[in-house]
């Protein structure tokens, strides 16, 4: 009897000194969300705005609320905060709550692509590889899949080698063999700048125009213009000569890959360096993990 007794007041003694933690987990809880909101109200976090959003989205310590997940959401996507800006991207892409809407979906994934958000430029890549709410661009679907490869995602490199078994095919993504180069560039060689709005301004030494002439004979547009990465390396460098930090990128990625040149370690580097300096965000990742550089 003593020992049961005994026993009694060693389970009742244990019970008084965990009874405070007990009593204290689900207000832990709550002051969190409280502290939280306090953060995202006085717009002191970004993170806490993104993730007091994620909360309503998934009705997580409070009752789902679509419109409230999507105004936080919008509030840290405002402070330049990728994962806000992709989760916005998802939701008008896949209307989850919002209406779909196309430009904002493409708008908030690239915003927060370009600041190097793995997944955002997957789902890029995705889009312009299927032309679902963008045209159709192989190119651009590869320069997005590439980046997210740097990052160590799976799928893009999954992606990548599809892309390469469809380029000969599409004649977009794969580098022309020497031969049909020389063939290209000949011909080119002996045709003159078709007119385009962008001609006349770029032969008389518009940096824009010379770069998006540049673009022109870079995807080639089917309007007088075949594709030429020799003609639009030509463009791309007259722009890049000249600061333009797209043409500097575009001009180090045909370097990078050989198009339309002579694949150039040293003057890869070089461009990708020029755009960089100037807050060219693909640049600074391509700089980062060009692995010959």
């Amino acid at each position: 009897m003593r020992h049961f007794a005994t026993m009694r007041l060693i389970v009742r003694a244990l019970f008084i000194l965990l009874l405070p933690a007990l009593v204290s987990q689900p207000l832990f809880a709550d002051d969190d969300l409280q502290t939280l909101r306090q953060a995202a109200e006085a717009d002191q976090s970004a993170k806490a705005q993104y993730q007091l959003g994620l909360r309503y989205l998934q009705g997580k310590g409070v009752n789902q609320d679509s419109r409230s997940a999507v105004m936080w959401l919008q509030r840290a996507a405002e402070q330049n905060y990728a994962p806000a800006q992709y989760q916005l991207g998802e939701l008008y892409r896949t209307g989850d709550g919002v209406d779909i809407d196309a430009a904002a979906a493409v708008e908030y994934l690239t915003s927060a692509a370009e600041q190097g958000y793995p997944t955002a430029q997957y789902r890029l890549g995705t889009l312009y590889l299927t032309g679902n709410m963008v045209e159709q661009d192989l190119i651009t679907a590869t320069e997005w899949m590439e980046l997210a490869a740097e990052h160590g995602y799976t799928e893009a490199n999954q992606a990548l080698a599809e892309l390469d078994k469809a380029a000969p095919a599409a004649d977009t993504i794969a580098s022309p063999s020497p031969e049909a180069q020389q063939t290209e560039d000949s011909a080119n060689e002996e045709a003159t700048t078709p007119l385009t709005p962008h001609t006349r301004a770029a032969e008389q030494g518009d940096a824009e125009a010379q770069y998006q002439l540049g673009e022109s004979y870079r995807k080639g547009t089917g309007k007088g213009i075949s594709r030429s990465f020799k003609e639009a390396a030509r463009w791309y460098e007259l722009a890049a000569e000249q600061g333009h930090a797209e043409a500097q990128y575009q001009l180090g990625e045909l370097y990078f890959k050989g198009r339309g040149v002579e694949r150039n370690k040293k003057i890869a580097q070089k461009w990708y360096k020029a755009a960089g300096e100037q807050g060219h965000v693909k640049a600074k990742y391509r700089q980062r993990g060009c692995g010959f550089c």
